[in-house]
């Protein structure tokens, strides 16, 4: 642990977060251009890293290396929580899903929707539902630690909310195909941008602190 707070104190983690966030949107950005009629609610994040993109391959290694920062981060963060009140045997666990999320991330950038559609959806589920839980067990352990606002412990609720409605809409669209396919595609880049979001907020108020 000792050399884990030094690396953090001669590189603060709360730029993992900042960079990670830089590196997903320049990825974004440049898939977004070349991909053709790109529209928040016809184009999911999946078909940016799909072959039918001409530059998937680079979308998605900015992917890959987003969920690599966001581990980095979160590892600072768990230990942020514990230096200011919170428990260390719910913070790991809150890590460790968060961990999960963040490989899900990874293997998104790796299985794309189209040469491996089933791997693709598993890594989905992978990150959405890990993503819902470790939301809440922050959205706890931020509540028990009276240095965080309620806001600040909301926020992780609010971001839940976006996963978990997608997920609904996610799993509507399987039973009944084409219930409303522009929600969910809309809903989907809510909850990216929401998450994105969660990372930068978090990272700033780390380093105020």
């Amino acid at each position: 642990m000792e050399k884990m707070d030094r690396f953090y104190e001669k590189f603060h983690g709360s730029y993992f977060a900042f960079i990670g966030v830089v590196i997903f949107l320049t990825g974004f950005v440049i898939a977004a251009l070349v991909e053709p009629n790109f529209s928040f609610f016809e184009t999911f994040i999946s078909d940016l890293g799909a072959p039918t993109n001409t530059v998937y391959i680079f979308f998605n290694i900015c992917w890959f290396i987003t969920g690599i920062f966001m581990i980095f981060f979160l590892l600072f963060f768990t230990r942020y929580l514990q230096k200011h009140g919170g428990g260390r045997k719910e913070t790991w666990i809150t890590f460790i899903s968060s961990f999960i999320s963040a490989i899900g991330i990874m293997l998104l950038s790796i299985f794309n929707k189209i040469d491996s559609p089933d791997m693709h959806l598993i890594s989905e589920y992978i990150f959405f539902f890990s993503g819902i839980l470790y939301l809440i067990l922050y959205t706890i352990i931020e509540f028990r630690i009276p240095e965080f606002s309620k806001f600040q412990a909301i926020l992780n609720l609010i971001v839940a909310f976006f996963f978990v409605l997608y997920l609904i809409l996610l799993i509507l669209n399987r039973i009944n195909p084409g219930l409303s396919p522009e929600l969910q595609t809309f809903t989907e880049w809510l909850f990216l941008f929401a998450t994105l979001f969660w990372f930068v907020e978090n990272g700033v108020y780390a380093l105020k602190r």
